[in-house]
């Protein structure tokens, strides 16, 4: 049931409509009246109706003038017009309005009871839209929290780039470009919790779910996931003044802290980075734990204010990991050796004896790897869980570094059936690229593309692959359909040319004698002479 507004100073008028809808048992619900246009403008804000029956010519404010204002407050309301024929062309003036539609005195039946129908079937399909978005808008929220944490786990272990960072300041709605990292680590310094290990992890996603909700409400975030009692908070910022900044990230800080005391009773702190641009926010990242590590007695520690020289400040050698990663990937089980030792030696210097550090470290490493093995394929579990669960309970530097090597070892095997796999199918599908494409003019820039590679790297894996450089597997393809279509003597040389993906005969001929040890006129001639081909591939 829409709702009706009748503006006419004709009580006929009025009557007439309310007539209409009685007898035609029309959907409508005539709410309201009014015979002038300051009276339409006055009720139209009090009752806000869904449908404005508006006659043109009306005392004091005309019918177009009132309809201007009332559109200035509620555009969804849906205006038809009411006119004598003489007034026509004031009608026409307000459809430019986006009026729906118009109504001639003397008022017809069928044409108004249409009209209403047309209205309705406006406001049901707005319902409809309405309810479409609220549903997306509730979808979103809900994988939300998901992206989030992709975006953060992608600064920590991927390598962000701007197109991402843009990718998702249209997700979440705000600038991310410029911030800083906040870490909120749970310590069970106290014991408060020793041998309670089920009630601990309650505690501790009690904590988690509290503490998104209460960030969030103080200020503009992104929230990561927990992991190994950490959460990896990113703030957005568009201030300039870093003093200031830092000034409000730990006043933020201190509101989260009264918020939060209310409610959890485990213990945490929080560590704080300075500002960055996107492009190394992992530092940031880094300097919020560096400032958790070394101010142990503080409950709010910003990386600023804790008492070590600059040059002492060795972040996390996160391009090494990375180069680390490729190396397994790649099958390089040497190479991954030798970094991944160098980056065990900066865990061993900076966490000291602090294993349980090196441990989350090392897992944080395991999720990147299976991270990038789930690119390769969908099977995910190379690394068991009591391989992780190995590493967990020892407490030997030496030890745990030893299982995890080993733990690499295993993996190795994996990788090189994957890489083959997919090697293997990689290949194929830019072989019948190229098969379906040699006629045209494309280059090696252009199948790289199709694949996604880079151009360099397209270039050394086909030649790896295949035994032969893009330009010379081409001709040979080239070449090979050629010899075919010249034996049909219907398609000329010139043809033949064209077919094959060249533009200039001479040069085509060219090719194919190099080819072949003859040009194109002389295989021809030897194949109707029956003499066979001669010549190289």
């Amino acid at each position: 049931m829409i709702k009706l507004f009748i503006a006419d100073d004709e009580q006929i008028v009025i009557d007439s409509i309310k007539f209409i809808i009685e007898k035609n048992d029309v959907k409508a619900d005539i709410i309201g009246f009014a015979k002038s246009g300051r009276e339409a403008i006055e009720k139209v804000e009090i009752l806000k109706p869904d449908v404005v029956f508006m006659d043109i010519k009306m005392p004091g404010i005309d019918g177009i003038e009132a309809i201007k204002q009332i559109k200035e407050r509620h555009k969804d309301i849906i205006f038809v017009i009411i006119t004598a024929y003489e007034y026509f062309n004031y009608a026409k003036e307000a459809i430019d309005l986006g009026v729906l539609d118009y109504l001639l005195k003397p008022l017809n039946r069928n044409k108004v009871v249409e009209t209403i129908k047309k209205a309705s079937e406006v406001i049901e399909k707005r319902r409809e839209a309405m309810l479409k978005e609220l549903e997306l808008k509730e979808k979103l929220n809900k994988i939300i929290p998901y992206l989030e944490g992709q975006f953060l786990y992608t600064i920590l272990f991927s390598g962000i780039t701007y197109e991402d960072v843009s990718f998702y300041e249209d997700i979440f709605g705000i600038k991310l470009k410029r911030g800083y990292a906040m870490i909120v680590t749970v310590e069970d310094v106290d014991n408060n919790f020793k041998g309670q290990n089920l009630k601990l992890s309650i505690e501790k996603q009690n904590f988690y779910d509290y503490f998104k909700t209460i960030v969030k409400n103080i200020k503009k975030c992104l929230v990561g996931l927990s992991f190994i009692d950490k959460v990896f908070v990113y703030f957005p910022v568009e201030e300039e003044n870093s003093f200031e900044i830092k000034n409000n990230s730990i006043e933020t800080a201190q509101r989260l802290r009264e918020a939060m005391n209310q409610k959890v009773k485990i213990p945490y702190r929080i560590g704080i980075g300075r500002v960055y641009n996107f492009e190394n926010i992992l530092k940031s990242y880094y300097e919020a734990e560096m400032a958790l590590k070394m101010a142990k007695n503080e409950m709010i520690a910003h990386f600023d204010d804790i008492a070590m020289p600059q040059d002492r400040f060795k972040p996390y050698p996160i391009n090494k990991e990375r180069l680390f990663i490729d190396r397994l990937m790649t099958g390089d089980l040497q190479g991954s050796f030798s970094i991944f030792n160098e980056i065990y030696e900066w865990m061993v210097l900076e966490y000291q004896e602090d294993v349980d550090k090196i441990k989350s470290k090392l897992i944080e490493i395991i999720g990147v790897i299976k991270r990038n093995l789930s690119y390769y394929a969908e099977e995910e579990n190379f690394i068991e869980n009591r391989e992780l669960e190995e590493i967990l309970k020892i407490n030997d530097v030496d030890k745990i570094k030893f299982i995890f090597i080993n733990t690499l070892k295993n993996l190795f095997d994996s990788i090189k059936t994957i890489n083959k796999e997919k090697m293997d199918t990689l290949l194929a599908k830019i072989i019948r690229f190229m098969e379906d494409n040699f006629n045209k003019d494309i280059t090696l820039d252009d199948v790289a593309k199709e694949v996604n590679m880079s151009y360099h790297y397209f270039s050394k894996f086909f030649k790896d692959q295949t035994g032969k450089n893009f330009i010379d597997y081409l001709t040979n393809l080239r070449v090979t359909k050629a010899k075919e279509l010249l034996e049909d003597e219907s398609v000329s040389i010139k043809e033949v040319c064209y077919k094959v993906g060249y533009s200039d005969p001479n040069y085509f001929s060219k090719i194919f004698k190099k080819a072949t040890g003859m040009t194109p006129t002389e295989y021809r001639l030897a194949i109707y002479k029956g003499r066979g081909v001669v010549g190289g591939e």
